[in-house]
C-alpha cells in the first residue's frame, strides 16, 4: 500500500515519488477547477439522475477505498500543505458520497448549496497543489544546484 510514497528520511513521507506527479496532480486539478467555476459562472449545472448503475456503485467503493487508504496515510506525511490536501480530498469524498446517496433519494444526505461548497473545496485543493508542486520544483533545482 505504501510504495507510491517516498520516505525521504526517517521521519519525511511524501505523497508521491515524482516532482512531475505534483505538477501533472496541480494541472488536473486546475481542469477539474476550471470547469466548476465554469458551470457556476454559465449556470450550467450537471444533470441529476435518480439511478443508481454499475459505475456508480464502483465509483462509491473507490472513493470509500482511496478516503480509507488517505486517512491511515495522513499522519504519516510530513508536508502541512499534502495534510490539508489531504483532509481537504476526505471532505470531497464525503461531500460525493452524500450526493449519490441523494440521488438515490436519501433525503438527509443533500447537502444544500453543495455544488458551490464542491466547487470551492475543489478551488482550495487546486491552490494547496500548485503550492505544493512549485515546492517541490523549487527543491528539485535547489538540490541540482542552478
Amino acid at each position: 500500500m505504501e510504495g507510491s510514497m517516498t520516505i525521504k528520511s526517517r521521519n519525511t513521507v511524501q505523497l508521491f515519488d515524482s516532482v512531475w506527479i505534483y505538477v501533472f496532480m496541480f494541472c488536473i486539478l486546475a481542469l477539474i477547477a476550471a470547469a466548476q467555476v465554469h458551470q457556476l459562472t454559465k449556470g450550467s449545472f450537471p444533470a441529476s439522475t435518480n439511478s443508481f448503475e454499475i459505475n456508480n456503485l464502483v465509483l462509491a467503493l473507490i472513493t470509500i477505498y482511496i478516503a480509507v487508504y488517505l486517512a491511515g496515510l495522513l499522519r504519516k506525511l510530513s508536508s502541512r500543505i499534502e495534510q490539508a490536501a489531504v483532509v481537504l480530498f476526505e471532505v470531497l469524498c464525503i461531500l460525493w458520497f452524500a450526493e449519490m446517496l441523494a440521488k438515490l433519494g436519501i433525503v438527509w444526505a443533500k447537502i444544500p448549496n453543495g455544488f458551490y461548497l464542491t466547487a470551492t473545496l475543489n478551488c482550495t485543493l487546486t491552490v494547496f497543489a500548485g503550492i505544493r508542486a512549485f515546492q517541490m520544483l523549487r527543491h528539485k533545482r535547489l538540490a541540482k544546484g542552478t
